[in-house]
This record gives structure tokens, C-alpha cells and sequence, in this order.
């Protein structure tokens, strides 16, 4: 099916931030969407369903080569047809079935094209996963956003040292080798790190640890930033969002002494 009503757009990872309802200020995006909402006139401009209650809508174009996304339109739709949109996230919430129910109905397809769709709209997003920051395009002013500005986000890249640690598997000798580990006169039980995930196209490091008080993070030997734990498993993040430097590394304080990491190596967005 080559000319179809309503389509399946999975946004790629490095994308989920990008779109203007999380980037734009709440005063500039419903000045974006009142103007999607005034040319739809109470009807979704996919389905022409008639109601009060239509959600402003981005669609975006993907060049991988040049990595950008570019603005196509926004466009005001009624809720089931975004559920189709952002088919992923409502198979995640149970609804599923109802999404491709919707997209059968609104497009004459059967369960053999939806699935076809189906399947393209997946080796898409594949594809496109494989970039890892996408510079963002959009005259704004052709959708009622004269004199709103587009913020580039800048979030550098993460050199994971840890990437291949298996940590079900560590004895303490390889803790050792992974980390610098201080005890306290007699006291047992450092930090024990649990897991360590990096999320690159986020821009996260997420630390997962046992027996921590709380947890300090320094950038080029400079403290920015300090998190305590209250009890059990400490579970916490760092965004790298905006961060200027070379040299990230965090040590972990507990009763028993400190769990101090090596240095993740941060890299500018320009470079990936």
C-alpha cells in the first residue's frame, strides 16, 4: 500500500527528547499548537473524526546521511489515530490491538498490509537508531511560530569503559582491577557496584549500587554534583546534557569506605 491515510512514525532513539512539546517552552508550543488546532477546526485531520479533545501531532522527515530531522508539518488528530502513530508506546500500554484495529479501519487494509507497514515502520526505525544525535530543521514560522527560536540540543558523547563488564560475574579481585576501593579501619562492605548502563543517545550514565551512602560526581577533578541514598539499593543517574569537559568519574561513600571509578571520557557532540 503505497498511499495510505494513516501511518505508523516510530521516532529513533536519539529523536525521543527532540520534539517541540519537551523542547519548547510551554507559551511557544501551544502557540504551535492552537495553530495546528484553529486550520483543524474540532476535526482530526487524519480520520475527520469531530471532537473538542485533538492532539497536536509532529511530523518529522530523516536524512541518516546528514543525520537531521526536519519538520514536516503539525498537524491536530484525534487520539486514536495517534495511538497508531506512536504504535510502540501503545503496544507498551496495552492497546495494541486497538491501534491496529484503527489503522485497518481508517486505511481499507487487511492484517497482512498492516502488517507489511507494520514491518517497514520497524526496519526504518532500526536504520535510523544507528545515529546517535540528529540536528533538528524547522521554519517554524510556516507553522504559527514566528519568532520562536530552535534550540540544538547539546549532549555530548559518552566513552563507556565498562561497556563489556559482565556483573553478575565479578569477584572482589576484579572489583579491585575496575575500581579504587578504600575501607575503613575495621569495617567491611565499600560500595559494591551493582550495574553500570550508559544510554548514548539520552546522554545517561546510570549507576545501580549496594552498601552507598551517596554518591559524588566530578568533572575534570571538579565536584558538580552530589546525590545521597537513604537506604538498600541506590539507583541514580547522570545526564551529560550541556556538560563541558573531558574527564568524568564518580566515587560512591558508604559507611565502610569508597568505591571511586575511572574516568568515562566525554566527547563533544560534534564528533559523533
Amino acid at each position: 500500500m503505497e498511499d495510505l491515510k494513516l501511518t505508523i512514525n516510530m521516532l529513533p532513539k536519539g529523536a525521543w527528547n527532540n520534539d517541540f512539546s519537551n523542547t519548547l517552552s510551554k507559551k511557544d508550543w501551544d502557540k504551535l499548537r492552537e495553530f495546528a488546532l484553529k486550520r483543524a477546526n474540532g476535526k482530526c485531520e487524519i480520520c475527520g473524526y469531530e471532537t473538542s479533545n485533538l492532539d497536536a501531532h509532529e511530523e518529522w522527515a530523516f536524512d541518516i546521511e546528514k543525520k537531521t530531522q526536519t519538520l514536516k508539518q503539525i498537524i491536530a488528530i484525534c487520539s486514536k489515530c495517534h495511538g497508531v502513530k506512536h504504535f510502540k508506546n501503545s503496544v507498551r500500554l496495552g492497546y495494541g490491538e486497538q491501534a491496529q484495529e484503527h489503522f485497518m479501519t481508517i486505511n481499507n487494509a487487511s492484517e497482512m498490509q498492516f502488517a507489511g507497514h507494520l514491518n517497514k515502520s520497524l526496519l526504518e526505525y532500526n536504520e535510523r537508531n544507528k545515529v546517535l544525535r540528529w540536528k533538528i530543521i524547522a521554519d517554524l514560522e510556516k507553522f504559527g511560530g514566528s519568532g520562536i527560536e530552535v534550540n540544538q540540543s547539546n549532549i555530548p558523547l559518552i566513552k563507556n569503559l565498562y561497556e563489556s563488564v559482565e556483573w553478575d560475574k565479578l569477584s572482589f579481585d576484579d572489583m579491585k582491577n575496575l575500581f579504587e576501593i578504600k575501607r575503613n579501619e575495621n569495617l567491611i562492605g565499600s560500595p559494591k557496584i551493582v550495574s553500570i548502563g550508559v544510554d548514548n543517545y539520552q546522554g545517561i550514565i546510570q549507576i545501580k549500587a549496594l552498601f552507598a551512602d551517596r554518591i559524588e560526581w566530578c568533572l575534570d577533578e571538579k565536584k558538580i554534583k552530589t546525590k545521597y541514598n537513604t537506604a538498600g539499593l541506590f539507583t541514580t543517574e547522570l545526564k551529560v546534557k550541556n556538560l563541558i569537559g573531558k574527564y568524568l568519574k564518580f566515587k560512591l561513600i558508604g559507611i565502610g569506605g569508597e568505591t571511586i571509578s575511572k574516568c568515562f571520557e566525554i566527547l563533544p557532540q560534534e564528533v559523533i
